[in-house]
């Protein structure tokens, strides 16, 4: 079938008729809080992805689709379409955890505000759910003869692991061609690696009895809580020391005094501008002279691992030609037993071998006094542009937008896509259209008043449409 101009006018208007079922669909979706947490009996990423992932399935299938969840609720599936020429489409239901300063709603009581949803997961990804959702309606209720089946995938756990998509490619045929919306439009043809990893003090705190903050490795950490022995030197100076700085504040909590930083938040993807308050709490308080040194010995290591998100601090600056530098995003601190321990989030080109990775981080710690505790190094991928089919698809954004001169891209981002053949991922939404003016550090995904477009959307679901058919007309 011919995605042709008639095609895309119907699909348009289709699109825009069911525009308010959409957005309810959306909303219903955000309002589950989707956060990972303990296994339980056939919840398998906790009982709140679970909800996640039954409620995206009872949407298919109230929408008249074969759709269930896998054994062991790992992901769902919904089809539409016959045929054994295949295109998947990817999205998830879990959501990183929400952090403060929500201006607009809560969280998980999504807004309507500017032509645009607001609520955690409006864009990272339930968007997508609905985007695979609409794309299959307008095939069915359009009659479009697309000439293939479309696969809806419903991940649980792309946040926190990826077991979801690992178990499904285990379990089920692999698509054709793939398209996961989870990035950014005109289209990704790459990934950048990801190393994840734990590093823990050899040395122990003194005075300070606490250091705490962060759920996520993917999220700039934005608020850290520093519990200090309120009888000490360091915890009186700490009045004089934050006065009139609005990113301190002082409580008081049993025996401790609580220091509170604040920072802004930003996508492990895309940390320029972001401000990490466990680096900002560490500064602070080496430049007391109330600092004991055995905590002044751990606080000033802290600080040079937290000292820049580019490599920096591990001697790491490496400028791919295709994925940009390296980057280097902690997301949480906990102190176990005095050891102050933080995790990493590194992201990597493919001109960046693995090894060169691991052997710096190695170096770094040891250098400074941490030991590594856990890792976990996903190597990323890259596609050529002259692909026939990445071709094909950027051809297809290229006539539904009118910008002759959009190029495909390589991304910072960790989606699907890595683990699929033949794999795209693009945007939920299509750009250029106003989102309500938010203080800097919101509205973006893993932000605090995440949002979306919702023409954005609307345009999103006519592009994974044409795309899926151009993609089936290849074959």
């Amino acid at each position: 079938m011919t995605f042709d101009n008639e095609t895309a006018r119907r699909v348009r208007a289709y699109m825009e008729e069911h525009r308010t079922e959409m957005v309810r669909d959306l909303m219903r979706l955000i309002r589950v809080p989707s956060i990972r947490s303990d296994a339980e009996p056939c919840a398998p990423f906790g009982a709140a992805c679970l909800r996640g992932l039954n409620e995206a399935v009872a949407l298919f299938r109230e929408n008249g689709f074969e759709a269930r969840a896998s054994e062991g609720n790992l992901y769902g599936i919904a089809t539409c379409g016959e045929g054994k020429r295949t295109v998947g489409l990817f999205g998830h239901t879990d959501v990183v955890p929400v952090g403060d300063g929500w201006d607009y709603c809560p969280p998980f009581e999504p807004a309507e505000i500017e032509g645009c949803v607001i609520g955690r997961g409006s864009v990272d990804n339930k968007a997508a759910i609905v985007i695979s959702l609409y794309t299959m309606r307008a095939v069915r209720d359009l009659s479009l003869p697309i000439g293939g089946k479309l696969v809806a995938f419903i991940g649980a756990a792309e946040e926190t692991g990826m077991e979801d998509i690992v178990a499904f490619v285990k379990e089920n045929p692999m698509p054709d061609f793939s398209i996961v919306p989870d990035n950014d439009y005109p289209v990704s043809l790459g990934e950048k690696g990801i190393c994840r990893f734990f590093a823990r003090s050899r040395e122990r705190f003194s005075d300070i009895l606490s250091f705490e903050g962060g759920l996520a490795f993917n999220v700039v950490l934005d608020r850290v809580d520093v519990g200090i022995k309120s009888d000490t030197p360091l915890a009186k100076a700490l009045p004089g020391a934050i006065a009139g700085d609005p990113a301190f504040s002082l409580s008081k909590k049993d025996s401790a005094t609580v220091l509170t930083a604040t920072g802004v938040t930003a996508h492990a993807s895309a940390p320029r501008n972001s401000i990490n308050a466990a680096d900002r709490a560490c500064r602070l308080l080496l430049s007391l002279s109330a600092l004991g040194d055995r905590d002044r010995k751990v606080l000033a290591s802290v600080a040079e691992l937290l000292s820049g998100v580019w490599g920096e601090p591990f001697g790491l600056t490496c400028d791919d030609p295709y994925f940009g530098p390296v980057t280097t995003v902690n997301g949480i601190v906990h102190v176990f037993d005095g050891q102050c321990e933080l995790s990493f989030d590194f992201r990597y080109g493919t001109s960046v071998p693995a090894a060169l990775i691991e052997r710096k981080i190695d170096e770094t710690l040891a250098r400074v006094g941490f030991d590594l505790t856990s890792l976990d190094n996903d190597e990323g991928f890259r596609l050529p542009e002259n692909q026939p089919q990445a071709k094909t698809v950027i051809d297809v954004y290229r006539k539904l937008t009118g910008e002759a001169d959009a190029k495909p891209y390589y991304s910072a981002g960790g989606t699907y896509a890595r683990h699929l053949k033949n794999a795209f991922s693009v945007g939920t939404s299509l750009p250029g259209y106003k989102t309500p003016a938010l203080r800097v550090g919101h509205g973006g995904e893993h932000q605090p008043d995440e949002c979306i477009s919702i023409d954005g959307l609307l345009g999103a679901t006519v592009m994974t449409l044409a795309m899926a058919t151009a993609l089936l007309d290849t074959l």
